[in-house]
C-alpha cells in the first residue's frame, strides 16, 4: 500500500495546459484559478500508513481499558508493531515502520485518545465543590481571631502503596471517570504524614504503618513512626497530638 495517493493525471494535465495558455506560463497564478474552482489536493498529504493495522490497534486499547489496565504510549507503539507484522502488510517491510513517537501522537489524535490522569469514582461535582469550599472558609475567617498560630498545625495525608506507581493511562478524550485496576497489592501501603504550623515552621513526618493489634508510637531517627491495625491517622489528630504534646509546636 502506498503512502502517498496520487493526485489523478487528467488533473495534472488539465493545471499544465491552463498555464501555459491562460496563465502566461506562470505557474503560481494557477493556485487561485483551481482554488475558486474547489479543486482541492485531495490525496496529496500522508494517510495512515494502514487502517486495517489502525482499527486493529484501537480495537486491542479499548479491549485493555475495559479491564481497566493501563494503556501506555510505549505499549502502543509496541502493539503497532507487531500488529504491522502479523498482518504481513507487502507495501513495505515491517522493520521499516518504528512506530516512532510522532506516529504515535497522530494515532491517538486520529481516534480521540489522550494521556489521562486516574480519577476518584468520587469525584465531585462543580457545585458541591465549590459549596464545600465556601463553607470551609467561611469557618476558617470566623475560627482566625481565636486561633493561636503556634500550635495550629496543617497537616497532609497521603498513602504511599507497594504497587505500580504510575497514575496515568491512554484513554479515550472526554471520559469523566479513568479507573485502573488494582495490581492487587493496594492493600499494602504507608501512610506518610507531612505538617506544617500555620507561622509556616516544617515538623518531623510521621509514617504509619500497619499491622499490629496493640498500637506503637516512636521517634526514629527525626521521623515519628507508628503502627496501628489501619494504616492511617483518624482525622490526623495523632500527628498533631504527638507534636503538641512533644513541644513541637
Amino acid at each position: 500500500m502506498p503512502t502517498r495517493i496520487p493526485i489523478i493525471i487528467w488533473r495534472k494535465q488539465e493545471v499544465l495546459r491552463w498555464i501555459e495558455e491562460d496563465g502566461d506560463g506562470v505557474p503560481t497564478r494557477a493556485i487561485k484559478h483551481f482554488s475558486a474552482k474547489g479543486w482541492k489536493l485531495d490525496g496529496g498529504s500522508r494517510r495512515p500508513l494502514s487502517g486495517a493495522m489502525e482499527e486493529a490497534l484501537y480495537d486491542e486499547v479499548v479491549a485493555k481499558r475495559l479491564k481497566k489496565e493501563k494503556v501506555t504510549r510505549a505499549w502502543i507503539g509496541h502493539m503497532a508493531r507487531v500488529i504491522f507484522a502479523c498482518q504481513g502488510t507487502t507495501s513495505a517491510s515491517p522493520d521499516g515502520f518504528m512506530a516512532s513517537p510522532h506516529w504515535i501522537t497522530g494515532f491517538m489524535r486520529r481516534y480521540g485518545l489522550s494521556l489521562r490522569r486516574r480519577t476518584n469514582l468520587t469525584t465531585l461535582s462543580d457545585d458541591k465543590l465549590v459549596d464545600r469550599a465556601v463553607s470551609y472558609m467561611t469557618f476558617l475567617q470566623s475560627a482566625k481571631p481565636t486561633m493561636d498560630l503556634h500550635r495550629t498545625i496543617l497537616m497532609d495525608e497521603t498513602a504511599v502503596y507497594f504497587e505500580d506507581a504510575r497514575n496515568q493511562t491512554v484513554d479515550i478524550i472526554g471520559s469523566r471517570h479513568v479507573v485502573v485496576r488494582s495490581t492487587g497489592f493496594s492493600s499494602m501501603r504507608i501512610t506518610a504524614v507531612l505538617a506544617v504550623t500555620a507561622t509556616g515552621k516544617k515538623l518531623p513526618p510521621l509514617l504509619i504503618w500497619k499491622g499490629k493489634a496493640l498500637p506503637s508510637f516512636d521517634k526514629i531517627g527525626g521521623v515519628y513512626v507508628a503502627h496501628q491495625p489501619r494504616a492511617e491517622a483518624p482525622r490526623l489528630g495523632l500527628h498533631a497530638r504527638a507534636h503538641l504534646q512533644g513541644g513541637e509546636g
